[in-house]
């Protein structure tokens, strides 16, 4: 008997632990110092000024912080549209209740610009979206600061999302506007937690059980 419990445990332990590993976004600090595991487009790569923690974040976006127009990494002109400028990665959510990801957005740009300036889209729909104009109170270079942005996944039907990041002008193509990316991250479901928590719980009472056994 004691040994059926203890296979329970252990089962418990590996099945929550398969499907924690199971979902997951590769890359998702971008701690390998560029976008290996995302695909992108225009202008977006990786950089260690901004971050939100550790060593590098993603930017998305002419960055330009003269007001130049030119992108401070690239030397490349501003585009003309926020969709030519993305990232994006399908993430295993099996066994998920929270996608999350921590932003940060800046803008020249201010009423009646870049609306939006910046955009997350799930599956190819738009599920957080900043005008320029929700931010800018200066008419200078205004920013967030690190926000942290959640996606619910209860009741979500399908094991994959399409998780696609955008940030860039509208309309024209000066007044930039762009965003940094950091810490992306799938959250276990309480069930997938307590299958882990349940079977780590059962082999440490087992282990301590054996020890006394051997010590007593």
């Amino acid at each position: 008997m004691k040994k059926f419990l203890l296979m329970l445990c252990a089962v418990m332990l590996v099945f929550g632990l398969v499907k924690s590993a199971n979902a997951s976004i590769f890359n998702a600090g971008f701690e390998t110092g560029d976008l290996s595991g995302w695909t992108s487009g225009g202008q977006a790569g990786v950089q260690s000024d901004v971050v939100y923690e550790g060593n590098f974040a993603a930017w998305i976006g002419t960055v330009d912080f003269d007001n130049d127009g030119y992108n401070d990494f690239t030397n490349e002109e501003g585009t003309e549209g926020y969709t030519n400028n993305w990232i994006s990665q399908t993430v295993d959510v099996t066994g998920m209740s929270t996608l999350s990801l921590w932003y940060n957005f800046y803008t020249w740009d201010y009423t009646g610009y870049d609306e939006p300036g910046f955009e997350i889209q799930i599956n190819g729909s738009p599920v957080l979206s900043i005008n320029a104009a929700d931010i800018d109170t200066t008419g200078d270079l205004d920013w967030t600061g690190w926000q942290l942005f959640t996606y619910d996944l209860t009741g979500y039907a399908g094991n994959t999302l399409d998780l696609t990041v955008y940030a860039g002008n509208t309309v024209d193509s000066s007044y930039q506007s762009w965003a940094y990316i950091d810490n992306t991250a799938p959250v276990p479901l309480p069930s997938t937690i307590l299958l882990m928590g349940t079977g780590l719980g059962c082999i440490g009472l087992f282990g301590r059980k054996a020890k006394k056994k051997i010590t007593g």
